[in-house]
């Protein structure tokens, strides 16, 4: 997460890494059913994350890094983690907006988009909206808040 915030990076090693180690913890511990959760919950994860990327609107290293969350999570509480990482990003980047006081310049881009999506589908954006002046958000940070809100509400749920 650090790297993210630094250098807007996410390096393979962390990401496919964090997501061998997931897999062969959940063999280990759980056999082929913990193994299947884990692969069911990388796909989830990547799922989610795959179509905002093809969209160019989140990083690779995102992508793969909620993978590897996923598998660490595993289906079970899958959905959970994609919910709780949704909400976090959506606080998170208004938040960056706000103190980088660019919320109207946001705002306008993002109905540039959802004008364009509305009159062409789900066509790629012809041209970057993003110049220098954007703002580079590590989603890195939402992901990290969705699964400790998860990993939270497993061990120690506080609404029982």
């Amino acid at each position: 997460m650090a790297i993210d915030v630094k250098s807007t990076k996410i390096p393979n090693w962390l990401t496919l890494g964090g997501l061998v180690a997931a897999l062969a913890s959940r063999m280990l511990l759980a056999g082929w059913a913990g193994l299947s959760s884990g692969l069911l919950g990388a796909l989830l994860g990547f799922g989610v994350l795959f179509l905002p990327y093809l969209a160019r609107g989140i990083g690779g290293g995102d992508v793969k890094l909620m993978a590897a969350v996923g598998a660490w999570i595993g289906m079970r509480h899958g959905l959970g983690l994609v919910l709780a990482t949704a909400i976090s990003g959506g606080v998170l980047a208004i938040g960056y907006i706000a103190a980088r006081k660019r919320i109207g310049i946001t705002f306008g881009r993002v109905a540039k988009l959802v004008q364009f999506h509305l009159a062409c589908g789900i066509e790629a954006y012809p041209t970057s909206i993003a110049d220098d002046e954007s703002i580079r958000f590590p989603y890195s940070l939402a992901i990290a808040v969705g699964a400790l809100f998860v990993l939270l509400s497993i061990s120690a749920p506080i609404w029982r």
